[in-house]
């Protein structure tokens, strides 16, 4: 059975990350991408760089609301946003939440957290359009980071990437598509 799945991102490591995850699971799987300004009728859009836990977890789950609003006939819609949050201990971290969803239910799952240095928490906290990837992009010297390996990957000497993580929460956050019966959810 083929399924068609829409990414909300143009980011070809998210489309990457989501098309790998789905083909762990399923056969044929068919994914598909667009913009988020395909989909923010309303002007109701988050903000480029999600602060704290709260505002990361929403852009997620708009992304996939809106598209399945907005587009339907598709099986799945997968939403992934980056965020930076600043733990108990006062400790910024960069954190990932994957959205997928079929017409009735959302998973929204946290991957993985990543330890953001504290002169690039003060540095993005400052700014009203800075994203991490543009800072990223200055201290790495790697041209649109965001789209490569990212964060992690520059502070992994590779070893992890921002792929890798991406792959990850989206696997996660379709447990429950793969197991209805146990988490009782309709898969339409």
């Amino acid at each position: 059975m083929e399924i068609k799945v829409l990414v909300v991102s143009v980011n070809p490591v998210k489309i990457r990350a989501v098309q790998e995850a789905f083909s762990s699971f399923y056969v044929k799987s068919v994914i598909s991408n667009i913009e988020t300004s395909e989909i923010d009728l309303t002007g109701d859009h988050p903000k480029a760089q999600p602060l704290g836990e709260g505002q990361t977890y929403e852009a997620s789950r708009w992304r996939v609301k809106s598209a399945r609003n907005h587009k339907p006939g598709f099986d799945f819609y997968v939403g992934i946003e980056g965020g930076i949050v600043l733990t108990s201990y006062n400790n910024p971290r960069i954190i990932v939440y994957s959205s997928v969803s079929n017409h009735s239910f959302i998973e929204t799952v946290r991957g993985c957290e990543i330890p953001l240095p504290q002169k690039l928490y003060k540095k993005l906290i400052n700014s009203q359009d800075l994203e991490l990837g543009d800072i990223m992009t200055d201290i790495s010297g790697i041209s649109n980071i965001k789209q490569k390996e990212g964060a992690v990957g520059f502070f992994t000497r590779n070893v992890v990437t921002r792929f890798d993580i991406l792959k990850q929460s989206v696997m996660m956050a379709l447990i429950p598509f793969l197991n209805p019966t146990h988490f009782e959810i309709t898969v339409e």
